[in-house]
């Protein structure tokens, strides 16, 4: 992505989260879908220091993730719940909820393969150093 459009994303998103900080203040109460202009502002500012910046990058990255998960579980669980209740529920959580266990499962896997890799590659190496 380009700076020039990571910088509008970023204007953007933080204009989201300044309306949802309002929301909530007129509401009362948080909701999760409020968490989401945040991940677009945490995703933007993580692909503008990417290059200067990595390790930064990749703590919004990181929490981004984070908040990712911990939103749509919470918008997933209520609405599964209304759905075995036999409630009103929202399609759209249901399935931000599966998308949830899908990112979670996806993410499983590749630290999984990561620590295999990872251990094998220990293995080779005292192999050969016995040797």
């Amino acid at each position: 992505m380009s700076r020039r459009i990571s910088q509008g994303v970023l204007v953007v998103g933080s204009i989201g989260v300044l309306i949802n900080i309002v929301d909530a203040i007129g509401t009362g109460h948080l909701e999760p879908h409020h968490a989401f202009a945040a991940l677009v502002a945490l995703g933007a500012g993580g692909e503008l220091l990417k290059e200067r910046r990595p390790r930064a990058a990749k703590a919004l990255y990181a929490l981004a993730s984070v908040l990712l998960v911990v939103a749509g579980s919470v918008a997933g669980y209520r609405a599964w719940a209304s759905l075995f209740r036999g409630a009103t529920y929202d399609w759209l959580d249901l399935a931000l909820g599966v998308l949830v266990v899908l990112y979670v499962a996806v993410g499983a896997g590749q630290l999984l393969a990561h620590l295999s890799r990872r251990a094998s590659k220990s293995r080779r190496n005292a192999d050969m150093l016995s040797e």
